[in-house]
């Protein structure tokens, strides 16, 4: 069996002998994760479950919509905060006390190498940089999963994703994961999982950016091995007793593929879609922009602030363009502020918010106008996803779009 299937094999409630792809498995979850979004579906904030499974293993985050951004949002967020102590959850995140749940659930030990995670949020499959596998998952399934503690998953087939040598100075992990796009394309239903030797060149960020960004290949699952940069990590946050899976001698995969990270370049996504529809910056020609935005659970991480910043320092933002930086989470956040990085990117002309995933979404905090063209690092680029339908939004790294908002136009190279 795969890593995969062996964690879904872990927690089988029918106490499976093995996975294969096709099996239905129902599953315990060890972390039940709600988002502030959740506040949105009457049926989960007018009739929710009355007593949760395990309130230990239940969190509510607002992330989404921080602060609110208009009346009828911030009276159907109450909700959730009256829902919090009904419960009795201790893990509860208010406006300014955690960030985009996709992060603070990883800075915060929850997402431990062998775990389940549900989550309310599309982008669940960021846990797979654990070792871990999760999902985003509507809310009449978190319903009853916050009732019973259970939920369940078809094993599908899983992709081998080998990764040899190193990233060149200038690549990142957003454009590793555009070439993914490039080469495997659209895989609904299918898991990925991450081998080969270039992944020890790769930090945690770095892991989790690419993990995070497999939900737009419609990956089910997208797991790293467990390893000693994981182990480092989970050290590093008082974490140490979990239960590390890795694959078996024999396990099946239903096609390989090998990018060497040293060929990567930067790389942008195109207005409208991501699967067949990236490029390598050098062949985009001159696109001038005057939006730029850093952000989101995949990329407003404090390596991409730090990107930012040396980009930023001693420089300024293009008089056309307005600089959006938002920060994954508080964490993030405060330690940006203690190395400079807040401070490089405010002297450049550049905006930095709170933590949120509100310009991602179109929501808040970076909505996009009438004929703005748009280059961000968030996770989605489809046609009115930053606000405007009639805005054209190119997705790259945190560094490209630091680049670009500098010149004015699409950039990867910092000599243009």
């Amino acid at each position: 069996m795969n890593i995969i299937e062996k964690i879904l094999k872990s927690h089988s409630v029918d106490n499976l002998k093995s996975v294969s792809p096709g099996d239905i498995v129902t599953v315990s979850v060890d972390r039940a994760i709600i988002v502030d979004m959740a506040a949105l579906h009457p049926e989960f904030v007018n009739n929710p479950p009355i007593k949760p499974f395990d309130p230990d293993k239940i969190a509510i985050i607002f992330d989404h919509f921080v602060p609110p951004p208009n009346i009828e949002i911030a009276n159907r967020v109450n909700k959730l905060r009256k829902l919090a102590k009904i419960w009795g959850l201790k893990d509860f995140y208010d406006v300014g006390r955690g960030g985009i749940s996709h992060v603070f659930s990883g800075e915060s030990g929850w997402i431990l190498p062998g775990s389940i995670i549900a989550n309310t949020d599309s982008h669940t499959v960021a846990t797979g940089a654990f070792n871990a596998i999760g999902r985003g998952l509507g809310t009449p399934e978190m319903m009853g999963i916050i009732a019973t503690g259970k939920t369940w998953f078809i094993a599908g087939e899983t992709v081998n994703v080998r990764f040899i040598n190193g990233l060149k100075k200038g690549a990142s992990a957003k454009d590793v994961f555009f070439k993914m796009a490039e080469i495997i394309g659209d895989i609904p239903n299918m898991n990925i999982e991450f081998s080969g030797t270039g992944i020890k060149t790769l930090n945690m960020d770095e892991r989790s950016s690419i993990s995070t960004m497999c939900a737009e290949l419609s990956a089910e699952f997208a797991v790293f091995p467990f390893d000693d940069i994981l182990k480092e990590y989970l050290e590093g946050i008082g974490i140490k007793n979990y239960n590390p899976v890795y694959p078996d001698n024999d396990a099946e995969y239903y096609k390989t593929y090998e990018i060497d990270l040293d060929n990567v370049e930067p790389m942008v996504a195109l207005p409208d879609k991501i699967i067949n529809n990236v490029r390598p910056v050098t062949e985009l020609g001159k696109v001038e922009i005057n939006l730029a935005v850093v952000g989101s659970c995949a990329n407003g991480r404090l390596s991409d602030l730090r990107d930012v910043s040396e980009v930023l320092k001693n420089k300024k933002i293009n008089k056309n363009v307005r600089l959006i930086v938002t920060p994954a989470s508080m964490k993030v956040y405060e330690e940006a502020i203690r190395l400079g990085y807040i401070d490089n990117i405010i002297k450049a002309g550049g905006m930095v918010t709170n933590p949120t995933c509100g310009a991602c979404l179109g929501g808040h905090m970076g909505v996009s106008s009438d004929g703005d063209v748009v280059i961000s690092s968030t996770t989605r680029n489809f046609k009115g996803r930053m606000g405007s339908p009639k805005s054209r939004i190119y997705l790259g790294s945190a560094r490209t779009v630091a680049l670009s908002a500098v010149n004015g136009y699409i950039t990867g190279d910092e000599n243009e």
